[in-house]
């Protein structure tokens, strides 16, 4: 491979042959623009203009080209221009001042956050940033894992973990509508096309009052409009694991505008499937996991001040595994899963000047899936290893049943209006929304009784696996406020407030959030925010929780909304025109978390009896009950607990076309505890994170990128030691079992042979007491761009975990033959190389 990969160099290097220049500069008319993106559509190239308004670009591989200058608070413009081999190319070029447009895509990776913007925690990431990092897969989520303040919980997942928040506590909006499940393939990958997506803003906390309903953070997503130069264009993207395809341009008809539409779908079915059918590890009826889906966007306008968008999105999850007889592992699953995620939005955009912007927004979300699971699962206090290439039928001792049918339905319609006013040097922006919602859930579970108590004494297990059955009917009411004030010429003053009212609790909230900024002087801004933040509880939010509540109005009647309080401090200074430093520190405090209910239960002890064997349920005293406590479904406001650290992001941009090195480099201290009955950590509490990213431009065709990272590891609760399992037998025969016995199980076929007891995992009073060893990884992805067939073609190769570190996910503790307790690591991702490619036409 490594000898076709050079050859495949050599013939890009020739295609490369000849190039030329682009030079200018960007004024509004009278004075230069600073920081406006210059991008080539559809390509790799762009660059940033410098402090004067000046750009330069060199080594433009020959050829005709659509090139976008855009920046915040100018009208975007569009050439094409033509690119001669061994020559400069100049175009000047003059952007309106159009402050309240919308917001375009920043190509440098980060964007120049202005003075004046009084938001911390702001990070605006470019969707280049997430085609090119190495070890994202080309995913949004995944890559703003890279950036200070976020976590993932593991390599299998997209989830946001920000700032000692679990992932139901961020918002996420695309296209100013509210996304309950942005994830893919179970939560592999992000809804988010990175082809399609013109903005990506996350705020890790203290957010403005225009956001809520959310604790944390908010990740809020812009899809670009297609082009407005070309009947149609677009670009294909293929990879080993997926297909992207993108088709834009302008209206038809004349009619002002333009539409986009991308597809996406993975083909582990088509390509992964009938390797693991032909290694009899499946049933031939299987159907591999899989998502597609389709997206669109159409832009209408601007006539005279009005324009119009509608969106949609047709998603489509599914899996269907049996395990085959001849597997040679002992469980044995059968899973049947379909998820739908559907959007339809539409929204108009008043601008009558330059000075005002209404945007009125109607959209429907559905999010539905049902899913059958039955499985048969080893009994967890055996060593897996001892089972394998058993035949399966022999295993029936063994195995322990646990199966579930699960059905959910999130609808939502949605109607948001949203007010923005420029007097004189201020911004005043207001607005109010209402959600119309239905929920319906319906979940039933089968446990076998020996796996229920496993579950139960497993303090790592954190939900209860009781039927729950529901349907909501609510609303969600919203009003907020909020103005930029300018108090001179370097501070700038935030206040604002919001107000939600929930119908599933009946109550009303106000959250105050004031913020500021303050320049230092031309380079260096001060910014701090104080805020308050509440949460709704809600079967929608049930997918980021992993935790079942029953949220039925006996148990909310007296529930009250969740609430968090952000303080963040930051300091940004621009140490020349492409380094850039950012240092935060922030508190947030939690209160009032919505936990399940204990109530008081059952526990059963027993000793051993000196000089007798263990082994035997004869050498146990009969085992008696202790006081405990049982888990519930019911939900009460019986946690808090708080968030704090530092963080520090060092970022080079490249700014000039002749700069070679873009990257950036961060590192949080961070803390953050939760307290039910005791304090105790987080179970995402990573004390030091370090994100290491890099991309070195090797010539006009060959890019290279490395990100290596690094967490201390994250709490994990480690047992004592083993214990005998305890279960209750009807011994009277009533049909109700009561009698607390110690479970045995039949190991010799020896006449009067005794049962041998059966052990279970002891964690005694230990959660989250000790943590997983260090997480670090290595990725490198290569890039190389070429034109051959008249086409712009970007080939790819990224490899992830370059030094296989073997990082751990959990441990399987088992009980030992000579009864003792036995651990071993489960893994994450091992070195895997990927490769593919994208055209544009």
């Amino acid at each position: 491979m490594l000898k076709s990969f050079l050859v495949f160099l050599l013939f890009v290097e020739v295609s490369f042959a000849q190039t030329g220049t682009l030079q200018g500069k960007v004024t509004d008319e009278s004075e230069p623009i600073p920081s406006v993106n210059i991008l080539f559509m559809g390509s790799g190239f762009g660059t940033v203009t410098d402090f004067d308004g000046k750009y330069l670009l060199k080594n433009i591989p020959a050829g005709s080209y659509e090139v976008r200058f855009s920046s915040v608070g100018y009208e975007t413009k569009f050439f094409d221009i033509k690119i001669l081999p061994n020559k400069i190319v100049e175009l000047n070029v003059v952007l309106p001042i159009k402050i309240i447009e919308v917001k375009e895509v920043q190509v440098t990776g980060l964007l120049q956050q202005d003075q004046k913007d009084t938001r911390t925690s702001l990070i605006d990431l470019s969707p280049r940033s997430a085609k090119i990092l190495p070890g994202a897969t080309e995913d949004v989520l995944r890559t703003l894992q890279s950036l200070p303040g976020v976590l993932a919980p593991n390599d299998f997942s997209s989830q946001l973990i920000v700032r000692g928040s679990g992932p139901d506590q961020n918002l996420i909006i695309m296209d100013d509508i509210e996304i309950f499940n942005p994830y893919r393939l179970y939560g592999v990958i992000s809804m988010f096309n990175p082809d399609a997506v013109s903005n990506v803003n996350l705020i890790t906390g203290g957010f403005p009052a225009m956001y809520g309903d959310r604790l944390s953070a908010v990740l809020d997503v812009t899809n670009r409009e297609g082009t407005r130069s070309k009947n149609i264009s677009g670009n294909v993207n293929v990879s080993i694991v997926d297909a992207n395809l993108v088709l834009e341009g302008k209206n038809p008809f004349n009619l002002t505008g333009s539409w986009m539409f991308n597809t996406r779908r993975t083909y582990y079915d088509l390509i992964v499937e009938p390797f693991v059918k032909n290694a009899g590890l499946v049933e031939e009826n299987v159907n591999f996991p899989n998502f597609h889906d389709f997206q669109g966007k159409i832009a209408i306008g601007p006539y005279k001040g009005h324009k119009f968008l509608l969106n949609g999105i047709y998603s489509r999850d599914g899996v269907d595994v049996v395990s085959a007889k001849n597997r040679k592992t002992a469980d044995s699953i059968s899973v049947n899963n379909l998820t739908k995620n559907d959007i339809l939005g539409f929204a108009w955009h008043y601008a009558p000047s330059t000075k005002l912007l209404n945007k009125l927004v109607l959209s429907w979300y559905n999010n539905m899936g049902n899913t059958d699971f039955n499985s048969e699962i080893l009994d967890p206090s055996l060593n897996r290893d001892e089972f394998k290439d058993v035949i399966p039928d022999t295993l029936a001792p063994y195995l322990l049943r646990f199966k579930f049918k699960a059905d959910f339905e999130f609808r939502k319609y949605s109607i948001d209006d949203k007010f923005t006013y420029l007097w004189d040097e201020n911004i005043f922006e207001a607005g109010a929304g209402v959600d119309f919602m239905r929920t319906i859930i319906n979940f039933n579970f089968e446990l076998d009784p020996e796996l229920a108590a496993i579950l139960a004494s497993n303090p790592q297990f954190n939900s209860a696996l009781s039927d729950l059955k529901d349907v909501k009917d609510y609303n969600r009411y919203r009003f907020y406020a909020q103005n930029n004030f300018k108090i001179n010429n370097r501070l700038y003053f935030h206040p604002g407030l919001r107000v939600d009212h929930y119908d599933i609790l009946n109550k009303t909230y106000f959250a105050p959030r004031v913020s500021l900024s303050y320049a230092i002087d031309d380079l260096t801004t001060l910014r701090g925010v104080y805020g308050v933040y509440y949460q709704s509880p809600g079967y929608e939010k049930m997918r980021d929780q992993n935790v079942l509540f029953d949220l039925s109005p006996r148990n909310t009647q007296n529930l009250e909304a969740e609430k968090a309080t952000h303080y963040v401090v930051g300091i940004e200074r621009w140490l020349n025109e492409e380094w850039n430093v950012k240092i935060e520190t922030y508190y947030k405090k939690f209160n009032d978390l919505i936990v399940q209910d204990l109530v008081s239960g059952s526990k059963y002890f027993t000793e051993v009896i000196p000089g007798k064997d263990p082994r035997y349920s004869s050498g146990w005293t009969r085992p008696v009950i202790n006081q405990g406590d049982s888990l519930t479904q019911i939900p009460i406001n019986n946690s808090e607990g708080a968030a704090y650290g530092f963080e520090l992001f060092l970022a080079k941009k490249n700014l000039s076309a002749d700069s070679r090195i873009s990257g950036w480099i961060s590192y949080a201290f961070a803390f953050a505890n939760r307290d039910d009955d005791r304090e105790l950590p987080f179970k995402f509490d990573q004390r030091h994170t370090v994100n290491i990213v890099l991309n070195y431009k090797i010539n006009n065709w060959l890019d290279v990128g490395a990100r290596w990272q690094y967490g201390s590891g994250f709490p994990i609760s480690e047992p004592v030691g083993i214990k005998p399992r305890i279960i209750l037998k009807d011994l009277d025969l009533d049909g109700t079992p009561e009698t607390p016995v110690i479970a045995t199980r039949k190991t010799s076929t020896a006449p009067n042979a005794p049962d041998e007891v059966l052990y279970d995992i002891d964690f005694g009073t230990n959660k989250l007491n000790v943590r997983k060893p260090a997480y670090h990884r290595l990725d490198i992805r290569f890039t190389a761009l070429t034109n051959f067939w008249n086409l712009d073609w970007t080939f790819y190769l990224d490899i992830i975990n370059v030094y296989n570190r073997a990082n751990v996910v959990g441990y399987d503790y088992f009980v030992t033959p000579d009864l003792t307790l036995g651990k071993k690591a489960t893994n994450m991702f091992p070195i895997i190389p990927t490769f593919g490619f994208s055209v544009n036409f």
